[in-house]
């Protein structure tokens, strides 16, 4: 492996992911569009584009055990394929129920997609720069859902909305391109012969950065789900600025966030990412302006796009890199279920309550959090003596 990070299959990893990042972000924002459209019900439209969550949710665990057995570069052809088949299939198609049949199979290549890629990654990234690549290799995807959704509907109202559906597919086409490319020899073969056990699917030893990265999640559900209304309620307009400035920062966090890192290690980003994220909570909590939404924004999404990253690097690195397929896959187990579970609390809170005891509550989350992380470290130097 080159010493340096962005060596080409890294390089071309990352172009990859960002390819097929677009292709996601893309659909997100013109699905329902398309199926109230063709005549499906606004209710029956939201239950078919969430099940993509909840097949990713299921399949998640059992990718990361493929992933850690067979060969990466195969899973990913194999689901960018079909996540072109998938989002084509949406619109030459108005049979409610090949649709529903093809949203689960994206759900799935999705969920395929989305550990092999991360596990093939974690193969070229040099060991002292690992938690630095891990983040750079997210930066397409950030890229993707702040350019991604606009360019979704520009698409679909400059010309119609199947034409936005056949751009996402060619996203996901030259990916699969592009991995036919890719040099690329199954490192982790030797595995297949050991006997399958539950720790094959689901690793405990990271279920504290499960934990954490899940909150970070449940508060990215909440806001999405209910920052416009909250902000009518304020009478604040076009809030959608919100998510650029955010995707924007986040941007801007990772690479600094992964030199910290290096240099200093993970508690001198950890702890005070925890302690902005709360700060921007409390500022969001009290916004009765622009000004003030804005600047939560940019606080959280410093926080969350240094923590997220680190977290998930130090899942792997915990684990080891021969089992990177189902570290990857349990620490998304907590992104899914606190990305869904985000609008579903909140939106029981803000009824019986209010919309910033919303807010509040992702502040204890994040309290709890920082007890967790705090009370385990003290736990495991007591064990090693350190």
């Amino acid at each position: 492996m080159d010493a340096k990070l962005w060596n080409f299959r890294f390089s071309e990893i990352v172009l990859i992911n960002t390819l097929l990042s677009f292709s996601f972000y893309m659909v997100t924002t013109t699905l329902v569009v398309y199926l109230v459209g063709i005549g499906v019900s606004l209710a029956s439209s939201g239950a078919i584009v969430g099940l993509f969550s909840i097949t990713a949710l299921f399949i998640r665990p059992f990718t990361g055990y493929v992933a850690d057995r067979y060969d990466r570069k195969k899973m990913l052809m194999i689901g960018s394929f079909w996540v072109t088949i998938s989002v084509i299939m949406y619109v030459i198609t108005d049979n409610l129920m090949l649709i529903i049949l093809f949203r689960i199979i994206h759900g799935i290549a999705f969920g395929i997609n989305s550990t092999a890629i991360v596990a093939m990654a974690s193969e070229f990234i040099p060991s002292e720069r690992f938690s630095e690549g891990i983040g750079y290799l997210g930066l397409g995807q950030v890229v993707a859902s702040a350019v991604g959704p606009g360019l979704g509907i520009a698409i679909m109202n400059q010309y119609d909305v199947v034409y936005a559906f056949y751009i996402s597919a060619f996203f996901s086409l030259m990916a699969l391109v592009a991995l036919l490319r890719l040099k690329y020899s199954c490192t982790y073969k030797n595995q297949r012969n050991r006997k399958f056990a539950v720790k094959d699917i689901i690793t405990f030893s990271i279920m504290d950065y499960v934990f954490i990265g899940g909150v970070y999640s449940f508060i990215n559900g909440g806001i999405s789900a209910f920052l416009v209304l909250y902000a009518h309620s304020k009478s604040i307009e076009n809030v959608g600025i919100y998510f650029t400035v955010s995707a924007i920062f986040l941007f801007l966090a990772r690479p600094i966030s992964g030199k910290i890192m290096k240099w200093k290690g993970f508690n001198y980003v950890f702890y005070p990412s925890i302690l902005l994220t709360i700060v921007s909570l409390i500022l969001l909590s009290w916004a009765d302006s622009m000004t003030l939404i804005l600047i939560s924004a940019m606080l959280r999404a410093l926080s969350q796009g240094s923590v997220q990253p680190l977290l998930q690097a130090a899942s792997i690195k915990k684990v080891g890199i021969e089992k990177s397929g189902v570290a990857t896959s349990t620490f998304y187990l907590g992104g899914d279920i606190g990305q869904g579970a985000g609008p579903m609390v909140g939106g029981i809170i803000a009824k019986s309550y209010g919309y910033e005891e919303i807010f509040y509550l992702c502040i204890i989350l994040l309290i709890f959090s920082l007890l967790i992380y705090f009370f385990n470290g003290k736990r495991h130097a007591l064990k090693t003596g350190t």
